[in-house]
């Protein structure tokens, strides 16, 4: 029991620098995933706000889709690898 606390603590304790990268990549990826979705999402309300006539809002929800948008395009830019 001992042994598998010390394993939790070893890895609750590490830094980004020294994760693995394939963990590395999957957790980018879930977030990009994340942030896509909610781009998508930030759209469909965008366009149901100037439908219905709400342009101030809609202006600022549309605002919010750009701002996910670039982040998702930045996500899905390739990084240099931090190899251990």
């Amino acid at each position: 029991m001992a042994d598998w606390r010390e394993k939790i603590k070893s890895i609750a304790n590490t830094k980004g620098e020294s994760a693995p990268e394939p963990a590395k990549r999957l957790g980018m990826g879930c977030l990009t995933a994340a942030v896509i979705a909610v781009s998508i999402l930030a759209f469909i309300i965008a366009i149901g706000l100037f439908k219905s006539g709400s342009w101030g809002i809609g202006l600022f929800v549309g605002l919010f889709f750009l701002i996910c948008t670039a982040t998702a395009v930045i996500l899905l830019l390739p990084h240099k690898p931090n190899t251990l």
